[in-house]
């Protein structure tokens, strides 16, 4: 008898819908939400429905909710670090700024669902400034998920040696069965993000977590 905002599964996929004292309100198919890449970016599915529920609540009509999730994405311009994604290479390519292990595990659960026909590659770290067990818990994350690793520290160490987070994550990745030859250490994210770039082939998925936004973004697309 309340109002409440639910993700309902039919024939054709994932209903956004409202209910709201006894009325049922279809809202949007989640795959055509463009932050959602087709549905398989849950967070942004999730963020979805927080945004149709305050939408709705401050009394915006079904047709200017529908119209602002078809028509807002993760762009760089849109919304820089946030998931966005770059096609123009022979290989897909999504920037993200993810610098806890909540945010890692969600970048890599989208990987997973993603259609790659190639390999999974992703450049990673951890700000210095974070505990060790946030250190091994976001490597963690990301063991089993992607077929070769580029671990980098960010450029503000945070009183941290040069390669120290990079070393943890490697020690961690290694524990969780991945192969040492799958795993790459650079001295900076400049070199990493060059290195992941040359070596991805047609049909790869490159993630990349960046610390310098602007000037990731400058690498993946020139």
């Amino acid at each position: 008898g309340g109002r409440a905002v639910v993700l309902e599964k039919a024939m054709n996929g994932d209903m956004i819908t409202i209910y709201s004292k006894g009325l049922h309100l279809p809202v949007l198919w989640s795959h055509l939400i463009p932050a959602t890449l087709e549905g398989k970016a849950l967070y942004n599915v999730q963020n979805a429905m927080f945004a149709c529920a305050m939408a709705f609540s401050f009394d915006l009509d079904l047709d200017n909710i529908r119209h602002g999730l078809r028509t807002f994405d993760t762009s760089f311009f849109q919304a820089p670090g946030r998931t966005n994604v770059f096609d123009e290479h022979p290989f897909k390519v999504i920037l993200d700024y993810g610098h806890n292990p909540a945010a890692i595990a969600a970048m890599a659960g989208l990987a997973a669902r993603l259609d790659v026909k190639g390999r999974r590659l992703v450049v990673a770290a951890m700000p210095g400034d974070r505990r060790n067990e946030d250190i091994v818990a976001a490597a963690k994350e990301l063991a089993g998920h992607f077929d070769h690793f580029y671990l980098k520290p960010d450029d503000d160490r945070r009183s941290r040696t040069e390669m120290e987070v990079p070393g943890i994550m490697r020690e961690t990745l290694l524990g969780e069965g991945v192969n040492d030859s799958q795993i790459t250490l650079f001295p900076s994210e400049v070199a990493a993000i060059d290195a992941a770039l040359a070596t991805a082939q047609e049909g790869d998925l490159l993630v990349v977590f960046a610390d310098e936004l602007a000037r990731s973004w400058k690498q993946i697309i020139y």
